[in-house]
């Protein structure tokens, strides 16, 4: 873990930060240049497609006919938009793609991840994590080069108001949190389910600022989903509260799937999954009951313990995720570097040679440019280098933390009397 911050001077930290935005606005520049010079993964295909039903039949009608459509209506809005735009400024390209879509849906996850870092710098102000070096790491992360420059989603953009909400809860403004909390579920629904971290956190700060965060997460929620709330309700909360992700191919359910496929635990011909239906509820309940507690119990932690419970519940999203894409990884990358500088750089180095695996699985090799979501998923195996280590790092910090319970003295013990009780 990084040393306390707070006794940090200013004139060393002024160069440091000056170091860390040199570096973000150089990987800026190098994202810049593959969004220009590739097309990306197979969703730009995807989200083109979708932009197309949206712009001849409406939104609705998309969420009642494909179950892919997993976005909210925020996110079809952007789609539909650049797709218009792109139309009318640029010829047709690869799969009949207009030629500036490609750049148009990236360039916002490549700003919104300058925007996270400038974030992270203002909680280093306020906290003194991460350190600088972390914070340089962060900056010029394979693992955002990969989703934000080359992939072509949303995933980046959702993380930098996650992390903005997070950054209110240091600043003890709760309904800022509410408001940026919102957004990041109107990008992607998964934020939804770290909101009882959220709400635990105000409500032990006492009742109206509770109220202040439920209020303003709550209006700008509903105003983000009304259009699906009223036109599609079923279909929405089929299509985006119930997406199950892709189940098989990390994790628990790859570990499962290899054994179904090795040991014929599952009919020849039929997914793995259908013997046992209950393995991915049970999963998906599992990890919120984990997210409720870890809420619950560190509802008491100050403005900065906010990333490490967000980091936390990320953690056990990670390693119990019924359902998983490779990209998901970038979720946890600005929280995870607030926690522990170690286990980021571990992580990190796992999640790069992962994903490093996955593109040039679905690009054919070198040099990227088109991924293809019909090549041979041979990538999976790799999954295990991050979800190995997000099991060591969740191993050691529970060992960690049994270790300084059983070292801290009952209330009322005198140091020395402590020191003579037997460890358990």
């Amino acid at each position: 873990m990084d040393s306390n911050p707070q006794h940090t001077p200013i004139s060393h930290t002024r160069p440091r930060a000056g170091l860390v935005i040199a570096v973000a606005l150089a990987a800026f520049a190098v994202k810049a240049y593959c969004v220009l010079t590739t097309f990306g993964s197979g969703d730009v295909s995807v989200i083109y497609h979708f932009a197309q039903v949206i712009d001849a039949n409406g939104m609705d009608y998309l969420y009642r006919t494909d179950r892919l459509f997993n976005h909210p209506p925020l996110a079809g809005s952007f789609f539909w938009w650049i797709y218009h735009v792109s139309t009318a400024i640029s010829p047709k390209g690869v799969c009949g793609v207009p030629t500036a879509l490609p750049i148009l849906l990236r360039i916002p996850s490549i700003v919104a991840d300058l925007l996270s870092v400038l974030i992270l710098l203002r909680i280093r102000e306020k906290t003194g994590r991460p350190s600088a070096g972390a914070l340089i790491l962060f900056a010029a992360s394979p693992v955002a080069f990969m989703v934000s420059a080359f992939h072509g989603n949303t995933d980046s953009i959702m993380v930098c108001l996650l992390l903005a909400a997070a950054w209110f809860c240091i600043e003890e403004h709760p309904a800022a949190c509410g408001i940026f909390l919102a957004l990041s579920c109107n990008v992607k629904i998964i934020p939804l389910l770290l909101t009882p971290v959220f709400f635990f956190f105000w409500l032990h700060r006492g009742p109206r600022k509770a109220l202040a965060f439920s209020a303003a997460f709550g209006l700008f929620c509903l105003a983000g989903w009304s259009a699906a709330l009223i036109g599609s309700p079923v279909q929405f909360f089929k299509n985006v509260l119930g997406y199950p992700s892709w189940a098989g191919a990390w994790g628990v359910t790859y570990w499962y799937a290899w054994l179904a496929d090795h040991f014929h635990l599952a009919p020849r011909g039929r997914s793995p999954f259908e013997s046992i239906p209950w393995m991915l509820a049970s999963l998906k309940l599992a990890i919120i009951c984990a997210i409720l507690f870890i809420g619950w119990t560190r509802r008491k932690r100050s403005g900065q313990g906010i990333m490490a419970s967000l980091t936390d519940a990320w953690i056990c999203f990670m390693i119990l995720a019924p359902g998983f894409i490779p990209y998901y990884l970038v979720w946890l990358a600005p929280f995870l570097v607030c926690y522990s500088t170690p286990w980021y750089v571990a992580i990190t180095a796992a999640s790069s040679a992962y994903l490093f695996a996955y593109y040039n699985t679905m690009s054919h090799g070198m040099p990227w440019n088109v991924a293809d979501l019909g090549a041979p998923p041979s990538w999976p195996v790799w999954g295990n280098l991050p979800w190995f280590a997000l099991i060591a790092m969740a191993a050691v910090t529970l060992w960690n933390r049994r270790r300084k319970n059983m070292e801290t003295p009952e209330p009322g013990m005198c140091p020395q009397r402590a020191a003579m009780q037997p460890v358990t």
